[in-house]
């Protein structure tokens, strides 16, 4: 990693050492000193930029979402192909899909939120409804509901056991095109 004095690369190198170190180790597991050792700079100086190693993984949470967003919109009148990209971010993101599992492991009741994910569901889920009023998306299922079930049917396969997984035999396009297809049955409209 280049070493730099800028304050913003310095973060940024901050976070994408983090990434890495969450991924393999959970918020319980990293240590701050192997963050800053990957980022080239002191451990001080990471509490100076984050203040704790939690506000840390919250800043690489941030990141990204952040990034998701921007590189994956959602496309309601096309939340298929919306999926199929989520499905291919995580396959050339294993790190992302491993930070995810880790938050809901040690997070769930913590009663620490990351207000970005938050808001990004929240926007989703307008967009959702927004066409479902346009008859574009089924209303079967509230909005909110069509997230949360896009977004499970889009990382499934990284959730599995690997037996679980290997029992569907299938190759990466074969998963690819049942998550789309999945999603396609899901949402169009009756």
């Amino acid at each position: 990693m280049v070493r730099t004095r800028e304050p913003e690369a310095k973060r940024r190198q901050l976070v994408e050492a983090a990434l890495a170190e969450f991924a393999a180790h959970g918020l319980a597991g990293a240590r701050i000193d192997r963050i800053a050792g990957r980022a080239g700079c002191s451990a001080g100086l990471v509490y100076t930029y984050f203040g704790s190693k939690d506000d840390l993984f919250d800043a690489v949470f941030d990141a990204i979402v952040g990034q998701a967003v921007t590189e994956i919109p959602i496309t309601p009148e096309d939340l298929p192909g919306y999926a199929g990209r989520l499905f291919d971010a995580t396959e050339a993101h294993p790190d992302v899909a491993r930070i995810a599992t880790w938050y809901r492991l040690e997070r769930a009741g913590a009663g620490r939120s990351i207000p970005a994910i938050t808001e990004a569901g929240k926007a989703k889920a307008e967009a959702i409804r927004a066409a479902q009023r346009d008859g574009i998306v089924s209303d079967r299922f509230d909005p909110e509901q069509v997230v949360a079930l896009v977004l499970t049917l889009a990382t499934m396969w990284s959730t599995l056991s690997i037996e679980t997984a290997e029992l569907s035999g299938a190759d990466r396009d074969h998963r690819r095109a049942t998550v789309v297809d999945a999603v396609r049955r899901l949402v169009e409209p009756h």
